[in-house]
């Protein structure tokens, strides 16, 4: 039976209730284009500033030369990052990603090719990435930088090719040698030495192929039996 105070529903009183109000953001609002807009600044401050830690280093980097350079105001800076340090960090994050990826790829590729052509193929494709890519460039230096918490990243990239070599190791493929112990450190440390004496010496050899090189060399004295 009804209440008296709560009439059944029909359809006519169905219609007459209002609708909710819509929540979230609708395609083509101004909600949009503001979120858009600010998606976009947010990437531009990462560029510009990516473009200053690799050509002069965390350092020599402030914000007011990143507010100089990319016209921004400080208030939209800080609106997306407390800190120069957050950019750096949010940098160094884009870099785990890229090596966690490319490792994971490399391996999924070549489940049946040798620890040598693995880390070919792991170092290569990162050296075109860093060549090609100035946000993932800097991250990579970044995680050498001493007067940033850059969270012993350059500690878990080791790891993780190291886990490939000492895999390999005991499987019998690679030699158990104190160099085969020390290629994951050398080929990472490597690869980053090519990146910032390739800034440096500014000869006409492209970083990717500095890198590779650097890699080959490595790989062949570990690698090369005694």
């Amino acid at each position: 039976m009804n209440s008296p105070i709560e009439p059944a529903a029909t359809p006519e009183s169905a219609a007459a209730t209002p609708a909710r109000p819509w929540i979230g953001r609708i395609p083509g609002s101004k909600n949009s284009a503001m979120q858009d807009r600010a998606v976009r600044t947010r990437e531009a401050i990462i560029a510009v500033v990516a473009h200053h830690f690799d050509t002069d280093g965390y350092g020599h980097t402030s914000i007011n030369t990143i507010t100089r350079t990319g016209k921004f105001a400080k208030g939209a800076l800080y609106y997306h990052f407390p800190s120069k340090e957050a950019i750096g960090n949010q940098l160094i994050s884009e870099w785990n990603r890229a090596v966690a990826a490319t490792i994971s790829e490399a391996l999924a590729a070549g489940s049946s090719s040798t620890a040598a052509e693995k880390l070919t193929a792991i170092f290569t494709s990162l050296a075109h990435q860093v060549a090609e890519n100035t946000n993932l460039r800097a991250g990579m230096k970044l995680t050498l930088e001493p007067t940033i918490d850059n969270g012993a990243a350059f500690a878990h990239w080791v790891d993780a090719i190291s886990d490939i070599i000492e895999t390999s190791i005991t499987d019998g493929e690679l030699t158990d040698t104190p160099t085969t112990h020390r290629l994951a450190w050398n080929l990472c440390a490597g690869t980053i030495g090519a990146a910032n004496a390739s800034a440096i010496l500014r000869e006409d050899i492209d970083l990717a192929t500095r890198i590779e090189d650097a890699v080959t060399a490595q790989l062949r004295n570990a690698l090369t039996p005694a």
